[in-house]
């Protein structure tokens, strides 16, 4: 879960159309090929926009499991100043569930004074297992501060 607070001098409908073009973005950008390149499907509704990353070109296909990576949050403007508020997360409903066994298993812990490896193993598998879904959020941040620096670009000449 990350956190995500933009501010521009941008307008907002050149920072929607901007955000929307995932070619125009990703322009000149190097990422590794092995992985694939991230495409972006954006879906606005009025001031909210929930963004979802997904991996194109790569040696096998980004199922996005439970909900993959995506940004929900809100784009709103005053006063000539644009601002994109929100959230990024990874597999939110995995995550609940997988967070509701770790405080079972506290709780069995220390009621019956005994200690099992099996959940923490389980921690450490799922770890392993989205490591690529954790590495979007790291994107999906890096695309929407790079299509705020281009529309302020385009807003200037």
């Amino acid at each position: 879960m990350k956190l995500l607070k933009i501010t521009s001098c941008a307008k907002r409908e050149a920072l929607i159309e901007l955000i929307k073009d995932s070619d125009r973005v990703n322009d000149r950008v190097k990422f590794d090929e092995n992985k694939g390149r991230p495409k972006m499907h954006v879906k606005e509704k009025g001031d909210r926009l929930r963004i979802k990353c997904e991996m194109v070109g790569g040696p096998t296909k980004d199922n996005g499991f439970l909900e993959g990576t995506y940004f929900v949050g809100k784009l709103t403007e005053k006063d000539g100043v644009s601002s994109l508020r929100g959230i990024i997360l990874t597999a939110p409903i995995y995550h609940t569930i997988l967070a509701l066994i770790l405080v079972i298993y506290v709780i069995r812990c220390i009621s019956l004074s005994a200690f099992n490896p099996v959940p923490l193993i389980l921690l450490a598998f799922s770890l392993f297992l989205f490591k690529s879904e954790f590495e979007k959020q790291g994107i999906i941040e890096r695309y929407l501060k790079r299509a705020v620096r281009k529309a302020e670009g385009e807003t200037e000449k």
